[in-house]
């Protein structure tokens, strides 16, 4: 039965990726799993998917969360970008360890930073404002103070976008 599943045609469909609003919940897991967890605990967790609306195992009703857009209010939507802005910041000396050999121009940097994450596929404009935030600040180095800063920004810019909250 899981062979079948994971092989037909609906759950292989690319037109079925990135088709829906994560739950908050999703949003947390997905971020932690892709940029890391390092001194971060459930109970860190747990704060901010309250503020976005979800409290763990404690759904509104028998029927659970409902699915769309229901979750994407001003304040959820500040609530996942304080959350990115956190994990960002907590990750930040890790992320500058891993970006170290991917940092060499800001063009790379970016690229790692976007295959690090999975975003769905950016417009133009969104590469280009990523790449612009990237290369502010004087000339590229690839210094670890300037890894530091810019791999995690571009992790908070990336986390907290609109792009990311959909699976």
């Amino acid at each position: 039965m899981i062979r079948k599943l994971l092989v037909s045609p609906q759950f292989t469909n690319p037109a079925n990726h990135y088709a829906r609003y994560s739950w908050p919940v999703e949003f947390v897991v997905r971020a932690l799993k892709e940029v890391g967890w390092t001194g971060f605990s459930v109970n860190d967790a747990l704060t901010p998917l309250a503020n976005m609306g979800q409290q763990l195992f404690e759904p509104p009703d028998v029927n659970g969360w409902e699915l769309g857009q229901g979750w994407f209010s001003t304040g959820g939507m500040l609530a996942r970008m304080n959350f990115a802005a956190a994990l960002a910041t907590n990750q930040k000396f890790n992320l500058r360890d891993i970006a170290r050999g991917n940092g060499r121009t800001p063009e790379a940097l970016l690229s790692y930073i976007m295959d690090l994450l999975t975003p769905p596929s950016s417009s133009g404009g969104t590469y280009s404002a990523l790449l612009d935030y990237t290369r502010a600040g004087g000339s590229w180095t690839g210094s670890d103070a300037q890894l530091a800063t810019k791999a995690s920004g571009l992790v908070h810019l990336i986390v907290g976008s609109g792009d990311y909250q959909i699976i």
